[in-house]
């Protein structure tokens, strides 16, 4: 009996060096030999060998026997480590006596209490987030590769004017992203490569053809194990997603068993209302200030849960994962992508996640000194990282360490990844054979002194719209006498940029209030004829209760909490100052001002679907809701807070990277209470 050998993730490590990984238009547009590679790789190892039968640059025949497909390698196998099916991952199995973990089914250490050990790779919530799914991408980077070279060699087999064209291409070919947070999704919303069933390639002799576009959906040969159908939270509207009956992965789908297609306007609308909180998420990102605790700025930037908790000190610029998840949640509405035992069959999963590390690397060239090291102190106590997951390698809350395990993914010393292995993208980094191309003036592989970091997270902040310098030219409100009395001192060698203060919605949402993902919305009441206008969102990307992943039921006990931010436009406070009578005077007061902003926002619940379960008016100090149309407070929002900041430039730099801080905390926005609509149901 043959035994299983482990699948050594290596990425592209036999092309002769580190190529960039492209935007995907970009790949279409520019690079049509890597572009027909990617697609028909990608069709490769989702086992749609059907797509290649008409292609007689082919030869006519299969580019890769569906025999020799590495197992480990299918599009099944890869995106079934994300959730369900919930089975220890094929290229992690050995031989019984190599078997690194003592898992033993037999063992009651390893099977109670009840959840069991094993329960799935969940790293959400964790300070590992970026640096375990970096690996995840080298993996199926390295699957849709080794395609790719078997489909250049037949290619160049059976068109021998083109030796050696196809082949480089090969070599050449990394795994694409879609920068979600450009300034033309507002407009343009998702990118027609992303979505249309069928896409047009390039062949040998410039022949253009169609075939089924892999990006768009996945076929299932079987509904996998495990795979149910989903209800609304009481059952009363039926099933929703019925992911036993799906035989592909939708967008949005209609609740029904045969949706036909996605629905991609519905995904369209939603994608282009969010795309400027989107692209305020990332370019917070870059507003970590210099000298912070290198631990808690690693904790705060990785994760939605921030485990380092405290009461001050923090940078309120949101998390990686937190943008990460208001992205699952647009393009998945109801369907694979917004429920993360299904989001990994969603092929546009790892076009997203390849922009996640993309944004994970512009942060470290920018961040070289913050880490999550061996833990954090607080007040003067050493506290380690933890984890309650317990999956097929890890124990239940073993600590997290840089050099722990990654499981389920193997360097090609045959070891586990480890979180230090997965850092940075340079020549002196663990090697990862790729990079990402320039943006900004930011080449995140090359060398770069202090400067240059501090000089990057100046041109990406700009570059993603924050820019508080430009933005206080435009104000016409009094805002000089806003509050003013400042309590903190300006940052070392940094001047104030005057006329401006910075507003920040800190929404702290329970994981688990509506028993599978969804929002925290929140809206602008509106101006004289205008309607209500959306802001921003904090999504919570969660599983069901009736999920085996165990580590999201340890912290379903555990009454998880998800930590997001909002980032209110400057010129809209301007306006809600300019046209709220009362306000726009010099002898109002803090509070007042503050009171008379947070009684122009609107906050609403909405569930996967993007329908409203609750509602909540800013601005009042008494609940004014009646006992019986009252959100249980399990349900209800931890908090929901208004807060503001000065800002301030380098002294010898005045277009340098922005500063925030003298954060003050104005308080509950809707402390009135939260109202349940009729859609209301838990």
């Amino acid at each position: 009996m043959q035994h299983p050998k482990p699948y050594l993730i290596v990425g592209r490590k036999n092309t002769g060096g580190a190529w960039d990984r492209l935007p995907i238009e970009s790949l279409q547009s520019k690079e049509p030999e890597q572009f027909t590679l990617f697609i028909l790789g990608y069709l490769a190892i989702q086992d749609r060998h059907d797509s290649f039968g008409h292609l007689t640059a082919l030869g006519g025949a299969l580019p890769i026997d569906p025999g020799k497909v590495i197992r480990p390698a299918t599009f099944l196998q890869i995106g079934g480590i994300h959730g369900l099916p919930y089975e220890e991952y094929a290229g992690d199995q050995r031989p019984p006596k190599e078997t690194v973990s003592d898992f033993n089914p037999k063992d009651k250490k390893d099977t109670n209490p009840v959840p069991s050990r094993f329960g799935g790779y969940c790293n959400h919530g964790a300070v590992v987030f970026p640096t375990w799914h970096r690996p995840y991408m080298l993996l199926i980077e390295q699957a849709i590769g080794h395609a790719a070279e078997h489909i250049a060699f037949a290619l160049e087999k059976h068109n021998p004017a083109e030796k050696g064209k196809w082949t480089d291409a090969a070599k050449k070919l990394r795994f694409p992203y879609w920068d979600w947070a450009e300034s033309k999704i507002a407009t343009d919303g998702l990118p027609p490569v992303l979505y249309t069933n069928k896409i047009e390639i390039t062949l040998p002799g410039n022949t253009k053809v169609e075939v089924d576009n892999p990006i768009a959906y996945y076929p299932f040969k079987a509904i996998p194990q495990g795979f149910t159908n989903e209800a609304s939270p009481t059952g009363t509207a039926g099933v929703t997603a019925y992911f036993a009956d799906w035989k592909r992965t939708y967008r949005h789908a209609k609740s029904s068993p045969n949706p036909g297609d996605s629905n991609i306007p519905d995904l369209q609308k939603q994608l282009k209302s969010q795309a400027a909180d989107l692209r305020s998420k990332v370019a917070h990102l870059f507003a970590f200030g210099n000298a912070l605790d290198s631990s808690k700025a690693w904790d705060e930037f990785s994760n939605h849960t921030t485990e380092s908790l405290r009461e001050e000190d923090f940078v309120n610029s949101g998390s990686l994962e937190g943008v990460h998840d208001s992205v699952h949640l647009i393009l998945g509405g109801n369907g694979h992508m917004a429920d993360p035992d299904y989001a990994g069959f969603d092929p546009i999963f790892f076009l997203h996640h390849s922009n996640v590390d993309r944004l994970l690397a512009l942060w470290e060239y920018c961040y070289r000194e913050y880490w999550m090291n061996d833990g954090y102190t607080t007040k003067g106590t050493s506290y380690p990282w933890t984890q309650a997951r317990g999956t097929y390698f890890e124990v239940y809350n073993e600590q997290l360490l840089p050099d722990s395990a990654m499981a389920p993914f193997r360097n090609g010393e045959d070891k586990y990844w480890t979180s230090t292995q997965a850092r940075f993208l340079d020549k002196d980094a663990y090697p990862k054979y790729y990079s990402y191309d320039e943006v900004a003036g930011v080449k995140v592989d090359q060398p770069a002194s202090t400067a240059d970091r501090i000089k990057a997270r100046s041109a990406l902040q700009k570059y993603y719209g924050l820019n508080p310098r430009q933005t206080a030219q435009q104000l016409t409100a009094t805002n000089p006498p806003l509050f003013k009395a400042q309590t903190q001192p300006v940052p070392a060698h940094h001047t104030v940029i005057s006329n401006y203060r910075h507003f920040v919605v800190l929404a702290r949402l329970p994981e688990h209030a509506f028993n599978r993902s969804y929002s925290f919305q929140l809206y602008q009441k509106g101006i004289g004829s205008q309607g209500k206008e959306l802001i921003g969102t904090v999504s919570v990307f969660a599983r069901p209760d009736h999920s085996p992943c165990k580590g999201c039921a340890l912290r379903r006990e555990a009454g998880s909490v998800v930590r997001g931010t909002i980032a209110v436009p400057a010129l809209l406070i301007d306006a809600i100052i300019k046209n709220k009578e009362g306000l726009n005077h010099s002898h109002v007061t803090d509070d007042t001002l503050a009171d008379g902003i947070k009684s122009d926002f609107v906050g609403v619940l909405v569930d996967w679907r993007g329908v409203e379960l609750a509602e909540a008016q800013g601005g009042a100090s008494v609940s004014s809701v009646p006992e019986g149309d009252s959100v249980p407070v399990h349900v209800a929002p931890v908090q929901v807070v208004l807060l503001s900041a000065a800002a301030a430039h380098p002294h010898d730099d005045e277009d340098g990277p922005v500063s925030l801080f003298d954060w003050k905390n104005h308080g509950e926005i809707f402390s009135a209470g939260w109202k349940k609509t009729d859609n209301y149901s838990v």
